[in-house]
């Protein structure tokens, strides 16, 4: 096989492995699995703690958040928005497939508070300032 014919079988590889978690619908990755993240920002303002995250093209419904009080964890799996078909990719920096990030809490936040809206292709998730305590992790619903 020369080395062109390989690089032929590694996309059509690759195309299979991607499309088919958006295809098949995919289950969700575990914290562990192979999977790409997000960029994200956290900050605090005066009286709310606030993850921002990066996931341009997605469907809401499709995002799973997740909160135990200490860890925030958001995963799901973007779907491949290119043409359908065998490509021949000269950049390629736009994730796709099954992404997760975990997030510490880095501030006294009620985690009952926590709020969660995609606007813009971001993912906002804020928690207002007050006691700390530990509550079971609990998943929060995504609004638009």
């Amino acid at each position: 096989m020369t080395r062109s014919g390989r690089k032929g079988d590694l996309e059509e590889i690759f195309e299979i492995l991607v499309t088919s978690y958006g295809q098949k619908g995919g289950a969700l990755p575990a914290e562990g699995d192979l999977c790409w993240h997000p960029a994200t920002d956290v900050y605090e303002t005066e009286d709310s703690f606030v993850v921002q995250m990066d996931l341009a093209g997605m469907d809401p419904a499709r995002i799973e958040v997740l909160c135990d009080g200490k860890h925030l964890v958001v995963r799901g799996i973007r779907a491949e928005s290119s043409i359908p078909g065998l490509k021949h990719f000269h950049t390629m920096e736009i994730n796709v497939g099954p992404f997760v990030r975990q997030v510490p809490i880095l501030a006294n936040v009620d985690p009952t508070s926590a709020t969660a809206r995609y606007q813009g292709g971001f993912l906002y998730v804020t928690f207002s300032k007050g006691e700390s305590r530990p509550v079971s992790r609990r998943q929060i619903a995504v609004d638009r």
